[in-house]
């Protein structure tokens, strides 16, 4: 969460609140009232704190007039949260006993996608404070098992468009700078930094050359669309596929592309899985029936050799005829900022400082957010509540900590 006065960051800061309900906006005012506000109290007192919100389909809906908008614009007001970016990624209910392959849908492929999206920055656009700068989270593309052509890379580019086109007018008519942040998953379209740069460079661009040539210069034009078409780097996500944190950003930046958001998270590994047989029961303990929890195998190289869409894709024992050559096992199950270890599993958490070390030090995004949306799975049990606050509020300390040890006071 930001807080200008007392740590003087210069970033906005906040947790993603997909990690409560939200299919509503009863849901939504329920959620910042019994967890986000006692958070904001707990870690910054009095202070105001930024706030990333999930609005999908159900909440836009509810938020459609106008009265609506301005009633939840001065809860947000009175409540000291200061609204800088919003998670649209999952437009479908994510907290379904079952979400899986449903969080894609709609895809990039659909048109509303585009429509919903385009419509959530309207409405955000009028509830934000003045003057800050939005950026909207979304699905790269869509599940690869949906298709990874160059005619469904066409129908992306198309409902990209139609959005970005969208965020322009935004700013032009109301001067609220609103930028689309695409983010790279395991199994989706865009998995990494490079194919983030290569989806821009033969699809996006060369069609809005050709659909915004009433928009000016060609130069002008692309300045635009580098202007709002932005990335959002998860680096739980980068680190399943045993990406280089610091390559793909440095990647991202020589291509001229903008990181919209970083969403801070650890994904979990396990290292010498045939060494560890009670380690890796754990790993496939963690298999569950609501989310998707992608899998990567590597071997001492760092090379992928081994990969599945879910944990339960594992086998119930690993014998040493299967993938001999995998040294280390990481999924994509979202586990707290501080832990460096779960159980007897390690986390993912020296590669999150490393990203961090490397946006602080090129300021190269403003908007830090983290998103252990996992926390109702983990906190399962007895004081649900207690353990989601005390763990969601112990995040942001050690997130601020480090920030503090990178000189950003």
């Amino acid at each position: 969460m930001t807080n200008t006065r007392r740590k003087k960051l210069p970033l906005q800061l906040g947790y993603s609140t997909n990690v409560h309900p939200g299919e509503d906006m009863k849901a939504v005012y329920r959620s910042l009232e019994e967890y986000t506000i006692p958070i904001r109290k707990r870690v910054f007192g009095s202070e105001p704190c930024g706030l990333e919100l999930r609005l999908g389909i159900g909440s836009a809906r509810d938020l459609a007039t106008r009265k609506a908008r301005l009633e939840f614009r001065d809860y947000l007001e009175e409540s000291g949260l200061v609204l800088f970016s919003v998670n649209a990624y999952p437009l479908s209910d994510f907290h379904a006993r079952r979400v899986k392959e449903t969080v894609y849908q709609p895809s990039w492929g659909s048109p509303q996608r585009a429509s919903w999206t385009s419509k959530i920055g309207r409405i955000v656009d009028e509830i934000a404070p003045e003057g800050i700068k939005v950026s909207i989270s979304t699905l790269g593309g869509c599940f690869r098992g949906h298709g990874h052509t160059p005619a469904v890379f066409r129908k992306l580019a198309a409902n990209y468009l139609s959005t970005l086109e969208a965020f322009l007018d935004i700013e032009a008519a109301t001067g609220r700078p609103m930028v689309l942040a695409v983010e790279p998953e395991p199994e989706t379209t865009f998995e990494t930094a490079a194919d983030v740069i290569s989806f821009f460079e033969e699809y996006l661009c060369p069609l809005a050359l050709r659909r915004w040539k009433k928009r000016g210069t060609k130069s002008r034009i692309e300045a635009d669309l580098r202007r709002v078409f932005t990335v959002n780097i998860d680096t739980c996500h980068l680190s399943v596929l045993f990406e280089g944190q610091v390559s793909n950003l440095r990647q991202l930046q020589k291509a001229g592309l903008e990181l919209g958001k970083v969403h801070v998270t650890n994904a979990v590994a396990l290292r010498n899985p045939y060494r560890s047989p009670e380690a890796f029961k754990d790993l496939r303990g963690m298999d569950e029936p609501k989310y998707f929890h992608q899998f990567c195998g590597a071997d001492k190289a760092g090379r992928t050799t081994w990969r599945g869409t879910d944990l339960g894709q594992l086998p119930r024992r690993l014998t040493r005829g299967e993938h001999p050559d995998v040294a280390e096992l990481r999924s994509h199950f979202h586990v707290p900022l501080y832990l460096k270890r779960y159980r007897r599993l390690y986390t993912t958490r020296d590669d999150t400082e490393l990203a961090l070390r490397e946006v602080v030090k090129k300021r190269s995004c403003s908007h830090l957010v983290f998103e252990t949306y996992t926390w109702p799975i983990l906190a399962g049990g007895k004081k649900r509540k207690e353990k989601l606050i005390n763990g969601i509020s112990r995040e942001y300390r050690w997130l601020l900590g480090c920030l503090e040890k990178l000189g950003v006071n």
